[in-house]
């Protein structure tokens, strides 16, 4: 069973996000700050990172870029309700696979979240965030 790390400071998003993903037999471990995430990743392993790109402390980007550079690589999908970040390069670099404009629909979401996990992102640059309108 895949396990997923959502890091998001908002709670209500972050219930959301764990919520409409938990149906999908996913093991979910939520977070507030990066910082959390990073220390409980020392000790445990997921196969996949939700990162709200804004967070208090360490950033969504910032936390990506540190997992690709140790033991911990993993996709990582970005949710934000500030636009992408102008940075496609850097993003693939960090390991981002998928951006995300909140709101989003959950349902793409998980598309998204299946093409991490089975590794069909078949290094593709990650998109422009997506929003609910589509």
């Amino acid at each position: 069973m895949p396990h997923i790390l959502i890091v998001e400071d908002e709670p209500s998003t972050s219930w959301a996000l764990s919520e409409g993903l938990s149906d999908d037999g996913f093991t979910i471990d939520t977070f507030r700050t990066g910082e959390d995430a990073w220390q409980w990743l020392q000790q445990g392993k997921s196969d996949l990172v939700i990162s709200d790109l804004r967070l208090p402390g360490m950033s969504g980007i910032e936390l990506a870029r540190k997992l690709q550079r140790g033991p911990h690589a993993q996709p990582v999908i970005l949710v934000t309700a500030y636009g992408a970040p102008d940075k496609g390069r850097a993003l693939e670099r960090a390991g981002i696979v998928d951006c995300f404009a909140k709101p989003f629909l959950i349902d793409q979401l998980r598309q998204s979240v299946q093409r991490a996990l089975t590794g069909s992102r078949s290094r593709r640059k990650p998109r422009k965030p997506r929003g609910a309108t589509s």
